[in-house]
């Protein structure tokens, strides 16, 4: 059986602080996987790895890309929250900045914040074809819901995220930001009365905007077969990767709000520090 660290190395590497600024792209855009998170997103990445295809996924952010938090942030800000109606209109996010973001990187994964610019990278990168995911929507909003909203709204991971500027904070703020401008979600309540609506719009408006021949609609039961065809990949010896999605989230969150309540105690005067270990190891059992 992997070990925590296996299962999650980037909580075990260096945070990098190299900013993408000024990076070019070093290998081409191949694939865009532009499903909703939480319709097979690690297992995508996965698959795309096994073919040889570097992915984009917001685990990047933990460790080796962290410093691209700051670029995303304010591609985010721009488009969902501008100065006036139009100003994004006249100045959207385009290839150059993508290149930037995702110069070592061929393929993008259905995660926040990249699904949340589709339609620009649909725009940016006419050579990537593009593969969509979907989940039957009751089946997804409650995948979504728990594991996505459920850990953004958890009342001790936003103490930590309150509590530790440098690390924890700018990587919530991100998918925080996210959930707001784009989903309209500040809240699961907010969440109960628009996700699906959302979810319906974002699947109706990639198909609108991707031409047939770009478009592979896969599910992941199928294997490797269909995508392979798609992409003009020999398909592996090896089982295609389901990777158990709910529990490596969970697994996952818990690490960094971990790793963020130790930089706190770190700062921290003893018996504060106490308090966010006891606090950290009943919110774990």
């Amino acid at each position: 059986m992997a070990t925590v660290e296996e299962r999650h190395p980037e909580l075990f590497r260096p945070v990098s602080t190299e900013s993408p600024r000024g990076k070019k792209r070093t290998v081409p855009m191949e694939v865009l996987c532009l499903g909703f998170p939480r319709t097979g997103t690690s297992s995508m990445c996965a698959a795309l790895e096994k073919l040889g295809i570097c992915c984009w996924h917001s685990t990047c952010f933990l460790s080796t890309n962290f410093a691209d938090i700051e670029m995303w942030q304010e591609a985010v800000d721009r488009k969902f929250f501008p100065s006036s109606p139009s100003a994004y209109a006249a100045n959207p996010i385009g290839r150059a900045e993508f290149d930037q973001l995702l110069h070592s990187h061929g393929a993008v994964s259905s995660d926040t914040p990249a699904v949340a610019f589709a339609e620009e990278l649909i725009a940016a990168y006419p050579e990537a074809k593009v593969v969509l995911v979907e989940r039957e929507v009751e089946s997804w909003y409650a995948s979504f819901r728990r594991g996505v909203l459920g850990n953004m709204f958890d009342p001790l991971v936003n103490v930590i995220y309150q509590l530790d500027r440098f690390y924890v904070h700018p990587i919530g703020k991100i998918h925080k930001t996210v959930v707001d401008g784009w989903l309209g979600v500040r809240s699961l309540e907010d969440a109960d009365r628009v996700a699906r609506e959302r979810y319906r719009e974002h699947y109706e408006l990639v198909r609108r905007i991707t031409p047939k021949g770009r478009l592979l609609e896969f599910d992941l039961k199928d294997g490797w077969a269909p995508l392979c065809e798609f992409l003009g990949k020999p398909v592996p010896e090896e089982p295609f990767p389901h990777l158990n999605e709910r529990l490596w989230l969970d697994e996952k969150v818990r690490l960094v709000v971990v790793n963020g309540a130790k930089g706190v105690a770190r700062k921290a005067a003893l018996p504060v520090a106490a308090l966010v270990v006891a606090g950290i190891a009943w919110w774990w059992r």
